[in-house]
């Protein structure tokens, strides 16, 4: 896929995860605190990027999908298509088995998942699931690798990968069309229609306007998506929430 398909010019891939990591970094809930400063320069001017491959594997949560999406396909973790795949969604997802994802876990213990909480997701790991960031939200519990967070189903809405439609571009944030997360009787779900309000940087998106499609990511805006990588947000998201529901109805889940 080319940079020119999220509507930005000389995108990398590299540069595609410092956008979405520079948030939660800002927010210092992960990450080496120097790193949000990192990636704001690299979108300018595209200087030092092995200065930001190295911030990069210190996230403690990312670099663990990164690296395994990258060695079993044989590519680097910061390819393009490697980072779409966990941010996003693609084909490079879908060669994924259950023990591929129970060595993703065990590698987020080694960076700060209690093991307590690690052994039994492994032990209770159902098939279907795909080492999306949305796995990592809804299954492995957003904030549990780092402890910066509560897991919490707001935490849950709001780290998860999410799409909205801009319908009003204002100074500094945007108002778009969106969904809230819900939970209803052990069973989440998507709320559609939804209204809010979500920060974006004008460096790094220009010239965004109304109709076009964003990522939210912690309430902030990072990328324009192309039609096809909202179909495929889509696809990862709903195929989460599916095993997630099973699991639920089964009470068998750790929350």
């Amino acid at each position: 896929m080319s940079a020119t398909s999220l509507g930005l010019k000389n995108m990398d891939g590299i540069e595609f995860a410092a956008r979405f990591s520079y948030i939660t970094n800002f927010l210092r809930f992960c990450g080496p605190e120097e790193a949000s400063t990192q990636f704001l320069e690299y979108i300018k001017n595209k200087k030092n990027s092995e200065e930001i491959k190295e911030s990069l594997k210190r996230f403690e949560g990312l670099y663990p999908y990164l690296s395994a999406i990258a060695e079993k396909h044989n590519k680097n973790f910061y390819d393009y298509d490697v980072v779409e795949a966990y941010w996003i969604g693609n084909k490079l997802l879908d060669s994924f088995e259950d023990d591929d994802l129970k060595i993703i876990i065990k590698k987020l213990m080694q960076r700060g998942l209690p093991k307590s909480i690690g052994t039994k997701l492994i032990k209770n790991l159902p098939s279907g699931f795909a080492p999306h960031h949305n796995f990592n939200v809804f299954y492995v519990g957003v904030g549990r690798t780092t402890g910066s967070v509560e897991t919490t189903l707001q935490n849950m809405d709001n780290c998860r990968t999410s799409w909205g439609y801009v319908i009003e571009v204002q100074c500094n944030s945007l108002i778009v069309k969106t969904q809230s997360l819900k939970k209803i009787k052990n069973k989440f779900y998507l709320d559609e229609e939804q209204t809010k309000t979500a920060v974006y940087l004008k460096e790094m998106l220009p010239e965004i306007k109304n109709g076009d499609v964003v990522v939210l990511h912690w309430g902030f805006a990072p990328i324009i998506l192309e039609e096809k990588q909202v179909e495929n947000l889509k696809k990862y998201t709903n195929l989460v929430l599916d095993v997630m529901n099973n699991i639920n109805s089964q009470k068998n889940f750790i929350f």
